[in-house]
């Protein structure tokens, strides 16, 4: 799992895309609870992903971090990867990871998953648990996740979604 930097990860500082957020923070005492349901599942963590600063864009630049490289840009040329997510987007599109999770409040799954040419979900609004998530706008604020083929991304699914009857 290549986890996006808005997501509590034991031991960790959750930076939030931003050196002073993680500067006036500690480390985290537990998982986000998504993080240790995919770990329980058989996932593995291979690192945490850079992220738009306190996930406020949809370009997926960061001026204190740099921005992760899209991929799927022709070669010598240089293409945003989109979306606060975008590092997760990135981590699976180059290989790095074969899930990726974030958040998506106005896209930053969709469009990384889109300009990044990988498969990308936001369910609605509240069917996966964000605690453990920094919040931009609590009442849009969706985790979704990234992965190279439909059959992961479904296999995800089984073990985020709710069941319905």
């Amino acid at each position: 799992i290549a986890v996006e930097d808005i997501l509590a990860m034991e031991n960790v500082v959750t930076g939030f895309g931003h050196p002073l957020w993680k500067s006036t923070h500690s480390a985290e005492r537990r998982n986000a609870p998504v993080v240790d349901l995919l770990l329980s599942s058989g996932a593995e963590i291979v690192g945490r992903t850079h992220m738009d600063e306190l996930a406020w864009s949809l370009f997926g630049v960061n001026y204190h971090y740099g921005m992760p490289l899209n991929p799927s840009a022709p070669e010598g040329s240089l293409r945003i990867p989109g979306g606060s997510s975008s590092g997760s987007a990135v981590a699976v599109a180059s290989k790095q990871a074969d899930l990726g999770i974030g958040t998506d409040t106005g896209g930053s799954i969709r469009v990384p998953a889109s300009y990044c040419g990988v498969c990308g979900i936001r369910p609605t609004h509240g069917a996966v648990s964000l605690e453990g998530a920094c919040a931009l706008a609590p009442s849009f604020d969706t985790l979704g996740w990234f992965a190279r083929d439909m059959e992961l991304l479904a296999r995800v699914g089984d073990v985020l979604l709710p069941r319905t009857t």
